[in-house]
């Protein structure tokens, strides 16, 4: 325990000083940072902790997903789901990976890296930041009832999948069994309910999606990922919002 506080420690200094480089640059558009973790992982807490220290850099956009081939081990994560599994394959086949790990990072789906390994995670975010590719900002704004999502014009070299993705900003979870048997665990930004919206040609549209959605499955945050060829394609724009209104996470 003393080993992984310590890590954990100089692990969050580090991003630290990588949220200022990442202030520096231009805040209005979002890296989206995807972490595949697992409540029955005992390698994940400093990767889980390491996701809480960037979700609220600016510029850039975090989410948790829960995978469930850890329950194995004697413990059920509480927000884990096969979907979130398989997007964490789809992810891996694109990089040429033999197979999935946790904690894993995954950066405008686009990159990858261990996601509590200090220095690859501060590069990859980087790299992300400085590629040139095709930036589309989607529009997201809440009424307390439903959230209109607008897309602008825009010259698209193919259709964009549409990936909504209702998250919980903050949660804490007494673990029973497993690897992090009697330890209380918190996570940020946890995604509880992902769906597609029909393909993106490019042509000015708007969807109205309903509220009530997110708050049943247990959000209190939405998500849209504009992502190229499927669900796990290089992500090209990204917007996030709160159900209520105010301020997101």
């Amino acid at each position: 325990m003393k080993k992984i506080l310590i890590f954990a420690t100089s692990f969050l200094m580090g991003l630290a000083i990588l949220g200022s480089a990442v202030a520096a640059q231009d805040d209005e558009r979002l890296t989206v940072v995807e972490l595949f973790t697992s409540q029955g992982c005992s390698s994940c807490p400093p990767a889980d902790a390491a996701l809480r220290a960037l979700r609220d850099r600016p510029g850039i956009l975090t989410l948790s997903w829960a995978v469930d081939y850890w329950d194995r081990l004697g413990w059920e994560d509480t927000f884990a789901h096969p979907h979130y599994s398989m997007r964490q394959a789809a992810y891996n086949k694109r990089f040429s990976r033999g197979g999935v790990y946790t904690p894993q990072m995954v950066f405008d789906g686009r990159f990858q890296s261990v996601g509590s390994n200090q220095g690859d995670v501060r590069d990859a975010v980087n790299l992300a930041r400085a590629e040139n590719r095709l930036i589309v900002e989607p529009i997201l704004v809440s009424d307390g009832n439903k959230i209109t999502l607008s897309l602008p014009q825009t010259d698209v070299p193919e259709d964009i999948a549409i990936v909504t993705v209702w998250y919980l900003g903050d949660a804490t979870v007494e673990i029973g069994d497993g690897e992090n048997s009697g330890r209380s665990l918190h996570y940020t930004n946890v995604v509880r309910l992902a769906d597609m919206l029909p393909d993106w040609d490019g042509s000015a549209t708007s969807f109205t999606l309903d509220v009530k959605t997110g708050r049943d499955a247990g959000a209190d945050h939405l998500a849209v990922l504009l992502q190229q060829g499927y669900y796990h394609g290089g992500i090209v724009g990204a917007a996030k919002v709160a159900l209520d209104g105010s301020g997101s996470r």
